[in-house]
């Protein structure tokens, strides 16, 4: 994996952290769906939401979360 793709990653992630207590209250369950700066949607398995990503970006690493309770066990996904 290539340094920038990287620091992609990790904004991903920041993404993911900054919002995830909104979406707790409005896509509790949901997987989300981020490439680069842009929230892409919220899927309502992992599959869908993988699919949609694979679609979009072939073999290209993009970053797939599933929205849990604070304390729940999380599922998340990158990928390629």
């Amino acid at each position: 994996m290539i340094p920038n793709r990287m620091d992609e990653l990790a904004r991903e992630r920041a993404i993911f952290e900054a919002c995830v207590e909104e979406w707790r209250r409005t896509h509790l369950g949901s997987f989300v769906l981020i490439r680069a700066d842009e929230v892409l949607g919220f899927f309502d398995s992992l599959s869908a939401a993988f699919d949609e990503g694979t679609k979009r970006f072939g073999l290209e690493l993009f970053f797939v979360q599933q929205i849990a309770p604070p304390n729940g066990v999380n599922m998340s996904l990158f990928g390629q």
